[in-house]
């Protein structure tokens, strides 16, 4: 996209509309940058991704104001040297991506450089910004996914519609030793057209609790870790910042659990419900015959997916957290019991591979499957 002068950025009124925007989709944009955020009521809490802080409640920005939407990082103030509207806050935070600013003195990004930015990513011409008849995005992938409710988990798209549009199996997961069959039963592909949301990712479909729409993606790069950025990004192309995971636009992962739409049957029957990370975790214990996980999407059990728990019919929980070099997962374990144990039998498990997708089928037959016949015996 051509860039837009310096001029054109100077007209307050297409600014304010693009904010507009921008507050349509902020979502998006904090898994663009890989933050944890929290959605309250008027604010949105999350780590300050502009420093580089790990307090995830230290940046605060307040979408829903009275008079304008406006951040404050409460540990570091970034503000003050950023300014305080939304632009400013990503302007900051591109300055942390592309030149690692953590403090006043460093090297940042321009003004035009964040317009630019967000235009190209939203596929705006800046002199045709006219307010809400704005169409966002230009390819049909990608105005599906935006169609995606940001309120509700009902789903807007149909899983025929979905796999005329991605290479199914996934070629990156067949590489990681997931079978054809797996792959092809949770719909899982590559993105194989250039220019679209997930081009270069390995996409994973989450569906409503009845399995029959789809109601948000989750896509992994198909590309190992950079060793010089830390990114994910084409090895054939300079260092520029491309997540391990990216989730759709919209999508609320915390009022979703992973395969609970197959998975809701299997836990009603036998009581047990098992709860690890990610898609890749249950794919692999269906491979080994468990029907009874779902994934987090992370570390966190929030409270709208607990409910789903507690509707579930579960009696014993069974947590398999990933096994992380910095103890995240066995954190996460310890609190998600704590959350679960005055209503469930509850048994954290560890294991020797990193994760559960790490794992054969024997080693799963010997190390994990014993827990969930232990669980369900209690209660015959």
């Amino acid at each position: 996209m051509k860039k837009t002068s310096h001029f054109r950025y100077k007209d307050q009124s297409k600014l304010n509309q693009l904010t507009n925007i921008v507050v349509e989709n902020i979502e998006d944009l904090y898994e663009y940058f890989e933050a944890e955020y929290h959605k309250g009521q008027k604010v949105y809490f999350s780590n300050c991704f502009i420093h580089g802080g790990d307090n995830k409640s230290a940046l605060n920005l307040y979408y829903d104001a009275d008079y304008r939407v406006h951040f404050k990082c409460r540990t570091h103030g970034c503000e003050k040297h950023f300014g305080t509207s939304l632009l400013s806050m990503i302007r900051g935070a591109l300055s942390n991506v592309k030149y690692g600013w953590k403090n006043p003195g460093d090297k940042t990004v321009s003004f035009n450089e964040t317009i630019d930015f967000l235009l190209n990513k939203y596929k705006i011409d800046f002199g045709q910004i006219k307010g809400e008849s704005l169409n966002v995005g230009n390819h049909e992938f990608c105005k599906v996914v935006n169609a995606l409710s940001k309120n509700k988990l009902s789903g807007t798209i149909d899983k025929e519609f979905y796999r005329k549009r991605v290479e199914i199996p996934s070629k990156y997961f067949l590489n990681r030793g997931y079978t054809i069959e797996v792959l092809d039963d949770y719909d899982v592909g590559n993105c194989k057209t250039y220019g679209k949301e997930f081009f270069n990712r390995a996409v994973v479909p989450i569906y409503d609790d009845d399995g029959d729409m789809i109601v948000g993606f989750t896509a992994r790069s198909i590309f190992n870790q950079c060793k010089e950025c830390k990114s994910y990004h084409d090895p054939n192309k300079q260092c520029y910042h491309f997540p391990k995971w990216r989730h759709s636009k919209g999508f609320q992962k915390e009022k979703s659990l992973y395969n609970f739409w197959k998975a809701k049957d299997h836990i009603l029957e036998s009581g047990v419900i098992v709860l690890v990370e990610s898609p890749g975790n249950v794919w692999r214990l269906e491979e080994a015959g468990i029907h009874n996980s779902v994934a987090l999407f992370g570390t966190v059990l929030n409270a709208p997916q607990k409910q789903l728990i507690d509707e579930s019919g579960a009696l014993s929980v069974i947590i398999i957290m990933d096994n992380d070099e910095n103890e995240a997962g066995q954190k996460a374990a310890k609190k998600i019991k704590e959350q679960c144990e005055k209503s469930y039998r509850v048994y954290t498990l560890d294991i020797n591979k990193q994760d559960v997708g790490e794992m054969n089928t024997n080693e799963i037959t010997e190390d994990i499957r014993p827990w969930i016949n232990k669980a369900k015996e209690i209660y015959k």
